[in-house]
């Protein structure tokens, strides 16, 4: 703002510069004008400060190399080296085949830089003042419009948005009308979304309680293709639990529940590990003792099931080691990279998008990296809980 201030100044003060300047030539140009046309006095003199010749040859020489034989009717402003600053009205007479001139001397009346000088302190603490003065307004104005930015952005921040907003500001208040309107859209659409995932996996669970019936029937009498059983009881199982996290998904509201990550783990295992593709990758878990994280079971499942199917599902040789420590879970593969799309197809399903939700959802981060010199790692951390 003072850039803006200073710069306004600087701009003023050449226009009126050149404005003075400019009115200042065209008053001179109308007093030898007025002299040159006859409007004399009563005593039939030109007016006092003002000289007149009659011929080009009666001009100084000075002023007639200014001003050539053939120079056309007007008024002309004339700079002289060493002699000063001249206004000259030109009047050719055909009739007596003479030209008049009429001069005004003006160097006395333009020398200005004295009167600058003498006046330069006044026009810098002119100066200053105007700065300091736009300084303060812009401090003012600048104030006003953040104070109520500040009280929105805070209420944002604290999702403590009231309906009605106590701001003065007109554009504030505009922004905060939108930023509510915007978050009772975002409100209805989560909760939108909560109730398809909540219908969605009741609906799903009495077929899926009906399939998993039936796989217990079977079991008691198993068929003579234990092979292709084992892959219907694992499917239906990992429906399951799919069904279970798209449930905890609708769910609102935090869990106090929590889980030992390595039994989960090993079960998770067996379960996808029985039938993998894949007999010659080595699976191993790293764990010292048995790690509680802040998850219901059935979540632990749901994320660590799915990233060790990935795992498995793009592991061709070499092998997966899953690492639990209190600090965290991770699992890593020498395979092309577990989530990475196939040709024809695009994205890499449900499973790992269900695992980021669930984390977001329970305050868990997942980070996917590159191993050298292939594979991938996840590491699935959550906050440390501090004994109460």
């Amino acid at each position: 703002m003072g850039m803006s201030a200073a710069l306004a100044l600087v701009l003023m003060g050449t226009f009126f510069t050149l404005f003075s300047y400019d009115l200042e030539d065209a008053i001179f140009a109308r007093l030898v004008a007025t002299a040159a046309d006859g409007r004399r006095d009563d005593t039939g003199a030109i007016p006092l400060g003002m000289t007149a010749y009659v011929g080009h040859e009666g001009l100084p020489s000075w002023l007639g190399d200014a001003l050539p034989l053939d120079t056309p009717r007007g008024e002309y402003e004339v700079f002289a080296q060493g002699r000063g600053h001249f206004h000259v009205a030109v009047r050719p007479d055909a009739s007596a085949g003479t030209t008049r001139y009429v001069v005004l001397d003006t160097t006395a009346l333009t020398s200005t830089t004295r009167h600058l000088r003498q006046t330069s302190g006044l026009l810098l603490a002119s100066a200053l003042l105007a700065l300091l003065g736009a300084a303060g307004l812009s401090l003012v104005v600048a104030r006003r419009l953040s104070r109520p930015l500040e009280q929105l952005v805070a209420r944002v921040q604290s999702d403590t948005l009231a309906p009605e907003v106590d701001v003065g500001v007109t554009e504030v208040r505009a922004l905060a009308e939108a930023l509510r309107v915007r978050d009772a859209r975002i409100q209805e659409l989560l909760e939108r979304e909560r109730a398809f995932n909540r219908d969605a996996s009741h609906e799903l669970r009495t077929p899926l309680a009906v399939a998993q019936g039936a796989v217990e029937i079977l079991e008691l009498d198993p068929p003579a293709d234990t092979e292709t059983f084992g892959r219907l009881r694992q499917a239906i199982h990992h429906m399951g639990l799919l069904t279970e996290g798209i449930l905890w998904l609708a769910r609102s509201g935090r869990s106090d529940e929590s889980c030992g990550l390595v039994s989960i783990s090993r079960e998770m295992v067996a379960l996808y590990g029985k039938h993998r593709p894949h007999g010659d990758v080595a699976l191993v878990i790293e764990a010292k003792e048995e790690v509680l994280a802040p998850l219901p079971g059935s979540v632990a499942r749901v994320m660590l099931g799915n990233l060790i199917k990935n795992a498995l599902a793009y592991t061709h040789q070499g092998r997966i080691v899953i690492h639990i420590a209190p600090e965290g879970w991770s699992i890593s593969d020498t395979g092309v990279g577990f989530g990475q799309v196939e040709p024809g197809h695009s994205g890499f399903g449900i499973g790992l998008s269900l695992v980021e939700r669930l984390a977001r959802r329970f305050n868990c981060d997942v980070a996917f990296s590159a191993v050298e010199p292939h594979g991938t790692r996840v590491r699935l951390t959550w906050p440390s809980v501090e004994p109460g």
